[in-house]
């Protein structure tokens, strides 16, 4: 008699039950690795509630090379969260893109460094792309952040093909 004529219908219900569900766990697993990445690292968030207030900075022009920035803003969401949001268009394609994060208090002290804030796979030349890269700070109060953008994953600031410091 093997093990399966042994159990009883319950239990033979219960495990067809439950490999049907492993089954369909690994369908979706494979089928999510399988699909392409269109993700971009940050979420946006608004909260209404307090009323978060966007700082412009109009002098944000950095070290340019084959992307141009544009809107680049820092918002204050509250609670120790900021997000830097704005717009990139590259004038050539890049295969990935990304950009660094470093928040300074107002005594030039350094108080979170994010090295991957926001990334994007295969930029078009000419197609705009907006991003939102929120950090949460809460080991003081930023005054300005350094924003870095590179075309590989970064080895050193150096390698940067934008940079620019935004006041918060």
């Amino acid at each position: 008699m093997s093990w399966w004529k042994e159990q009883s219908s319950a239990t033979k219900a219960g495990v067809l039950i439950g490999a049907l569900c492993l089954g369909v766990i690994l369908v979706v697993a494979i089928a999510g690795m399988m699909a392409p990445d269109n993700s971009q690292t940050g979420v946006e968030s608004v909260d209404e509630s307090s009323g978060s207030t966007g700082y412009e900075n109009s002098g944000a022009t950095g070290t340019e090379s084959d992307i141009v920035v544009e809107d680049l803003q820092v918002v204050s969401e509250g609670y120790g969260s900021y997000s830097v949001k704005g717009k990139i268009t590259p004038s050539t394609d890049f295969s990935y893109l990304e950009m660094h994060l470093k928040w300074y208090d107002s005594e030039g002290n350094l108080l979170y460094d994010d090295p991957l804030a926001w990334n994007i796979n295969n930029a078009k030349a000419g197609q705009t792309v907006k991003f939102s890269a929120v950090d949460f700070i809460d080991t003081g109060t930023p005054s300005k952040v350094e924003v870095m953008i590179f075309d590989s994953l970064a080895a050193d600031d150096s390698s940067a093909i934008y940079r620019t410091t935004v006041n918060v």
